[in-house]
């Protein structure tokens, strides 16, 4: 059992509006930043984790963190790199 995360509710409180999110096999290593304000305030970063699936593997989980560095004009939503 994963440990749980902050809500995006206490990020954002934090000022942080981005989050990080690594594909679980480490093999991959697929990452992508999106901004976080399409989540309720509620919702758990570690309850995403199980849900979502990597666009360049296939592979089921992820690693989501908040993004500290993120800058508005900084990168796109949806838009990831290798």
């Amino acid at each position: 059992m994963r440990p749980q995360k902050i809500t995006f509710g206490e990020m954002r409180s934090m000022g942080v509006c981005g989050v990080l999110i690594y594909c679980a096999d480490h093999t991959c290593s697929h990452s992508i930043s999106i901004m976080a304000d399409r989540f309720a305030d509620e919702v758990r970063l570690s309850d995403l984790e199980p849900r979502l699936l990597c666009s360049a593997c296939g592979n089921r989980g992820a690693d989501v963190r908040p993004s500290f560095n993120w800058h508005p004009k900084g990168p796109i939503g949806g838009m990831g790199y290798r």
